[in-house]
C-alpha cells in the first residue's frame, strides 16, 4: 500500500490493485467534520463517499464548485434487522448474549425505522408521520435506487449513470506521474465488478425469517415507516429501469 498527499491533510491511500481510498472515516460524523475542514468537497478528488450521515456529506460540498448525488442500495427492512442480528451473534457482541430473534427484535437494540431517519437527520429520539413524508421525498428527489434483492442490475445503473467504466482517475499524484502507479483498464475494471457482483461483500449465509414468523412480525411493528419507504423504492427501481434502458439503447 502506498500514500500520496494531495495536500497538507488530504492523502490518497493506493492499493496494490490500483484502488484509491482517502484518509478520512466518512462513517463517523467526526470523520467528515475533518475532512470539510481539509477541503475534501473543493478538491474533487472523492468519486464515492460511503457513509449514513447524508446531510453531514452534503455540507463538504457547499460553495465548493462540485456537486453531490445520492446513491443508495436498499435492503428489505425486516431482512436488514435480521442479518444485524445474525452480524451481532457471529461477532460476539455483547448486548445480544443470550438473546434470541425475537428477544432482540422486541428490545430496544434494534435499529427501528433505520431508513427514515438516516433520510431525515433523525438518527436518534422519537420519529412521527412527517418524518417519513420528508423520507419519503428525499428519496424520490435527490437518490438513485438500488436494490440488495437485483443487485447485479442496480450496479450496472449505477455504473451507467456515473460512468465508472469509461472515465479515468480523478486523482494525479507524483507517482502515477512518473508512471509508477498502476490504473485500471476498462477490462480491470469490469473484472472489478464481476468478481463484487459473484463473490458480494460481507456475504454470509443464514436461515432468513418468514412473515409467519413471531420475530417478523415485531420487526415489522418496529420498522413500519420504512416498510413503507421499501415499497416506495420498489416503485422508483420500476419506473428508473425505463430511464436506464433508454441510455442504454442509446
Amino acid at each position: 500500500m502506498k500514500s500520496h498527499n494531495v495536500s497538507d491533510h488530504l492523502s490518497i491511500l493506493t492499493l496494490e490493485d490500483g484502488s484509491h481510498y482517502l484518509n478520512f472515516d466518512m462513517s463517523t460524523e467526526r470523520g467528515i467534520d475533518q475532512a470539510k475542514h481539509a477541503g475534501l468537497g473543493v478538491s474533487g478528488v472523492a468519486d464515492v463517499i460511503m457513509t449514513r450521515f447524508v446531510y453531514n456529506a452534503a455540507e463538504l460540498f457547499i460553495n465548493s464548485g462540485h456537486t453531490g448525488r445520492c446513491l443508495t442500495m436498499i435492503r428489505h427492512p425486516i431482512h436488514r434487522e435480521s442479518a444485524l442480528w445474525h452480524h451481532k451473534k457471529r461477532t460476539g457482541a455483547e448486548e445480544v448474549e443470550g438473546m434470541t430473534i425475537e428477544q432482540y427484535a422486541s428490545s430496544d437494540k434494534t435499529e427501528a425505522n433505520w431508513m427514515t431517519r438516516v433520510l431525515t437527520n433523525a438518527l436518534s429520539g422519537p420519529i412521527g408521520d412527517e418524518h417519513y413524508e420528508a423520507a419519503q421525498q428525499v428519496l424520490a428527489s435527490k437518490c438513485l435506487v438500488g436494490l440488495l434483492d437485483d443487485f447485479e442490475e442496480s450496479l450496472e445503473r449505477f455504473t451507467m449513470f456515473f460512468h465508472w467504466l469509461e472515465r479515468g482517475d480523478s486523482i494525479t499524484t507524483k507517482s502515477m506521474r512518473t508512471g509508477t502507479d498502476p490504473i485500471k483498464s476498462q477490462e480491470d475494471k469490469q473484472k472489478c465488478m464481476a468478481k463484487l457482483i459473484r463473490n458480494g461483500v460481507n456475504r454470509h449465509t443464514y436461515k432468513k425469517i418468514t412473515p409467519e414468523s413471531k420475530a417478523w412480525q415485531l420487526f415489522h411493528e418496529k420498522n413500519h415507516y420504512d416498510m413503507q419507504l421499501w415499497q416506495v423504492a420498489k416503485s422508483m427501481y420500476e419506473q428508473q429501469k425505463s430511464i436506464y434502458q433508454k441510455q442504454n439503447d442509446n
